[in-house]
């Protein structure tokens, strides 16, 4: 976790500063990238100072739909054996009704975790919109994600700052484990969900990077990204994105701090069946127009990889090659001559074969005759 940095110099006149910031940014000549990082700074100055921070911001995302999820997704963070975090739930594209009914169970939490709670409406956009909200909203030296349906055990918050503190403002990575679940109707009348397995852990305990690239082995809230990310190196989630933005961060993420590994199990993504979901919601030329994007902006850049990654890499080429020459020789003519020699050899024997099977069939065949 970063320290506050004592400095003897006279103060720097923040205000004055973010008026001029504001000033280069009413250029309209001024690059979109270096627009961004300089609201990055300006967000930064206007934040609280360091020493007062939380641990961690926690984002919520919700639709005000799943109210009884919400429920448990709340008592999982009021359990929390460290407290040193706020929550910023963020409700986006939720009718009047829901709205409501989040707020009651806002106002349902102990006092002491209620004060700590931020609720944002967000309106319009994708799925990362209230996440870039709830970024600008967060004062915490790390933030993290988590939506409504999912659940973190007791040790979330602090097997991250145990980890933060060895980890020297990189990715923070934890164990999750997956459950499937299925939507019901509670003799109530609400709507509830019932339990379809046991928890397993599917994920990799270890992050490899070069692996991710491939596909996303890391739920969203096994992640906590340091401050720095967002308001130094000015990274925001792509709107564009409809899916993926989760991905998409861990990766720009990762290969621009590294990531601190976390080997305890630390929460439960779970996974609907039946019901609406995000792989049910959105189509398979949108997760694909998604992935595209994503690699695309990575393929584009200048990758800082771990170590190791080369010993990784020089395997994945030689399994390529090999695989190359493999095929090559189904492809070319010097499969055919082994192949004729090899079926004139076997052509007498399976002659004869063939000829002993046959009369062993009628001979059964006259045998069964009345």
């Amino acid at each position: 976790m970063n320290e506050p940095i004592e400095n003897n110099s006279s103060p720097v006149d923040q205000t004055s500063f973010v008026d001029v910031i504001e000033t280069i940014l009413g250029r309209p000549e001024l690059d979109e990238e270096l627009a961004v990082r300089l609201r990055s700074v300006t967000e930064y100055l206007r934040q609280p100072d360091e020493a007062s921070r939380p641990f961690l911001s926690v984002l919520l995302r919700t639709q005000g739909k799943r109210i009884e999820p919400l429920k448990d997704a709340m008592l999982c963070l009021a359990a929390q054996t460290l407290q040193d975090f706020e929550l910023i739930v963020l409700e986006h594209d939720a009718l009047p009704a829901d709205v409501a009914g989040v707020r009651e169970v806002i106002d349902r939490q102990p006092p002491a975790f209620r004060s700590r709670i931020k609720h944002l409406v967000v309106d319009g956009g994708t799925r990362a919109k209230p996440l870039n909200e709830g970024i600008a909203a967060a004062e915490g030296h790390y933030i993290a994600v988590y939506d409504d349906d999912d659940l973190v055990f007791a040790n979330w918050v602090e097997e991250f700052r145990d980890a933060a503190i060895r980890g020297d403002g990189r990715l923070l990575r934890s164990t999750v484990a997956t459950q499937s679940i299925t939507p019901e109707v509670w003799p109530d009348g609400s709507k509830g969900f019932r339990t379809g397995s046991w928890p397993a852990a599917e994920y990799p305990v270890e992050f490899h990077q070069l692996e991710h690239l491939l596909v996303n082995y890391s739920p969203f809230m096994s992640w906590a990204f340091p401050r720095s990310l967002f308001f130094t190196f000015g990274l925001r989630f792509d709107e564009v994105l409809e899916v993926c933005e989760d991905w998409d961060m861990i990766l720009r993420g990762s290969l621009l701090c590294g990531v601190e590994e976390i080997e305890a199990l630390t929460a439960v993504y779970r996974r609907w069946e039946g019901g609406a979901s995000s792989y049910t919601i959105h189509s398979t030329e949108a997760w694909q127009r998604a992935e595209r994007r994503v690699l695309d902006r990575i393929n584009s850049s200048t990758l800082t990889l771990p170590p190791g990654s080369v010993t990784r890499i020089r395997e994945l080429i030689g399994f390529h090659q090999r695989m190359e020459h493999f095929e090559s020789i189904f492809r070319g003519p010097y499969l055919w001559f082994p192949l004729r020699v090899t079926l004139k050899l076997a052509g007498p024997p399976a002659h004869v074969a063939v000829r002993l099977r046959n009369k062993v069939r009628r001979a059964l065949g006259r045998g069964n005759r009345k």
